[in-house]
């Protein structure tokens, strides 16, 4: 096949008619206008010798009933690449979506990559297709992206982590410079409201098929995590500063998501709340803790410090009550439970709980959290219940006061400090009734937030000369200073 740097300043034509006598994935992308039935498709394996193999596929899907050639990934990645060159807005599309689809469906046992120069050459293609100006070509090659970061894809020996690195590079910043365009573009009058809604939804897209590529590329680095070959390229030199290491790939990720996916998801929520984004979002920032797990603690510490407690919350309570959308809420569950783990193991002022302590806390919000989906009001409600607890309600009322304690240490106070202060002391009589003793974590913080309300709200100093508040500190009193025999 000709290289691109010899067509000149050929024609779409002419450049069309070189790929064609490339072979034959060349003529149905060349030819996908007008000649490839949305039917058709291919499956490839790498082949050592010349000739086509042909494979007949008997399947019910809707995938196609006939015969197609069993080719090399090569051929189909240099025509993906001549294609880029041409001024062809269809044939760009028709091409990514082909790959796509090859990508999609190669079974895992039949590498398509046997070299890194290949997959080198693939990933440089989506690169530039990603960055197209056009949206529907990167749209396109977003979702190309995301099925290339496929382990078995990227399993050929060096792994390119400065490779990928760049493509998801190219990738976010497409996104970035999508939504800050629209952004700029905001039309003015009631007659562009509907203009304004089709943008937002249009951008919303684009976001989560961005967010499904990155998540793609959060799995690809859990899954190299277990293999010793994948840690770094072999064949750079000892001396030589390693940048093209799992470690280093792991890191941009999380910088990445910080710097780029946080932005731009916070900005959409400005306007809408998707669901199925915020599904894809959150298991991003669960899966970072495992990704990154020597700054588990640190990122669990600026989420906080970012809402991300009551934005987890909020979203639970709009879009998980009974069983509605049971993904969605199994996702808010996990990241808060990784999240409350990695702030309660690193207090800010305490010394850390015992692992005796972390277990009981552990399974308390496994339990619990899953329960939770109501407001806040209706969360300080629940835990003033004073009625007879039982075991699954006792459990949801130390998620939620967990949940709050953890959000206002770290500045995050979303219920003010007089509905909070009367929510805990109910909540502690409510023990005392009982005659409960809750977990240690949970006494140390509910003796923090009676602290923290007193001290942000002078008159509930008063409350604590009352009989019920003489009998709470009283109750405290006993908690703290147990009888022994």
């Amino acid at each position: 096949m000709a290289c691109s740097g010899c067509w000149g300043d050929e024609s779409d034509e002419g450049r069309a008619s070189k790929i064609s006598q490339s072979g034959p994935i060349s003529s149905i992308l060349s030819g996908s206008l007008h000649e490839w039935p949305p039917t058709d498709t291919c499956c490839l394996e790498p082949v050592t010798s010349p000739g086509w193999a042909v494979k007949e596929q008997e399947s019910t899907d809707p995938w196609p009933l006939s015969c197609h050639p069993v080719v090399g990934i090569e051929a189909v990645v240099r025509s993906l690449q001549g294609s880029l060159e041409m001024n062809n807005t269809e044939l760009h599309k028709q091409g990514l979506l082909l790959f796509t689809e090859i990508l999609t469906r190669q079974p895992e046992e039949i590498k398509l990559f046997t070299n890194s120069a290949m997959c080198r050459d693939a990933g440089r293609a989506l690169q530039e297709a990603v960055s197209s100006p056009v949206l529907e070509v990167a749209a396109e090659a977003v979702k190309a992206t995301s099925a290339f970061l496929r382990k078995d894809h990227q399993s050929a020996p060096p792994v390119q982590y400065g490779e990928l690195q760049s493509l998801l590079e190219a990738m976010l910043n497409r996104c970035a410079e999508f939504s800050q365009t629209l952004l700029n573009r905001r039309p003015l009058g009631h007659a562009s409201s509907r203009n304004s809604e089709k943008a937002i939804l249009q951008r919303g897209k684009f976001l989560l098929s961005t967010l499904e590529g990155f998540r793609s590329a959060c799995r690809l680095a859990i899954e190299f995590q277990s293999e010793p070959s994948a840690q770094e390229n072999p064949f750079t030199a000892p001396s030589a500063k390693k940048e093209d290491t799992l470690e280093a790939f792991s890191e941009f990720l999380l910088s990445a998501c910080d710097s780029l996916c946080i932005p731009m998801v916070m900005r959409h929520l400005e306007q809408t709340t998707h669901p199925a984004l915020m599904e894809v979002f959150l298991s991003i920032l669960h899966s970072l803790f495992v990704i990154v797990p020597h700054m588990k603690e640190k990122f669990s510490k600026k989420l906080a410090a970012s809402s991300f407690i009551r934005l987890t919350l909020e979203l639970k309570a709009r879009f998980c009550s009974g069983l509605s959308h049971s993904a969605l809420n199994q996702v808010c569950s996990n990241f808060l439970y990784y999240m409350c783990l990695n702030l309660l193991s690193a207090p800010e002022k305490t010394g850390p709980p015992s692992e005796e302590e972390l277990s009981a806390v552990s399974e308390l919000l496994q339990h619990g959290l899953p329960q939770i989906s109501s407001r806040s009001p209706e969360s300080l409600a629940f835990l003033s219940d004073r009625q007879y607890m039982e075991g699954a309600a006792r459990q949801r009322q130390y998620c939620i006061l967990l949940l709050f304690y953890l959000a206002y240490i770290h500045e995050d106070r979303f219920v003010s400090e007089a509905e909070l202060f009367e929510a805990v002391q109910s909540f502690l009589l409510s023990l005392q009734d009982q005659g409960e003793r809750p977990p240690l974590v949970v006494f140390k913080a509910s003796i923090y937030l009676l602290a923290i309300c007193q001290d942000k709200d002078n008159t509930l100093h008063e409350v604590w000369t009352t009989m019920p508040g003489l009998l709470l500190l009283l109750y405290l009193f006993t908690l703290v200073f147990p009888e022994r025999p």
